[in-house]
């Protein structure tokens, strides 16, 4: 116990000679697993939160009908999901802005729903079944 105390009083007079931050392990005190615990489940709900801000629901046809999946990240060419020239309606369940374009990687005609918004029918915003690319914001 003695050569720790004396390693870590070394680290830090070390440390403060080259002016260096010491790191959270340089001092006696371990974080008890209990906090490890709620830290971990901390960083976890953050990512949960960052997912669920980038969530639509899209469907085949008008009035939210039809085939429907959810996506949670921008897609940037829908051929590869088998949804492109095939989206008719929308919801976007996240807080994020979701972008809707009608050729690959965001280009050509293109609206956008701001987070809680939705829109039954794409022909009314000038993309009748030919969404290419969603993209969030």
């Amino acid at each position: 116990m003695r050569i720790r105390h004396m390693a870590t009083a070394g680290a830090a007079t070390a440390a403060l000679t080259l002016g260096i931050a010491l790191p959270a392990s340089a001092s006696d005190a371990q974080p008890s697993v209990e906090r490890s615990h709620t830290v971990a489940a901390h960083r976890t709900a953050g990512l949960g939160a960052l997912m669920a801000s980038k969530k639509v629901q899209v469907f085949q046809h008008a009035v939210y009908e039809g085939r429907n999946t959810t996506f949670t990240s921008s897609k940037w060419d829908l051929s590869k999901d088998g949804w492109d020239n095939t989206i008719s309606s929308a919801k976007n369940l996240g807080t994020r802005t979701v972008t809707f374009a009608s050729d690959e990687k965001g280009t050509g005609a293109k609206f956008s729903l701001a987070g809680g918004d939705r829109e039954a029918h794409f022909g009314y915003r000038g993309l009748p079944d030919t969404t290419t690319s969603v993209m969030f914001r």
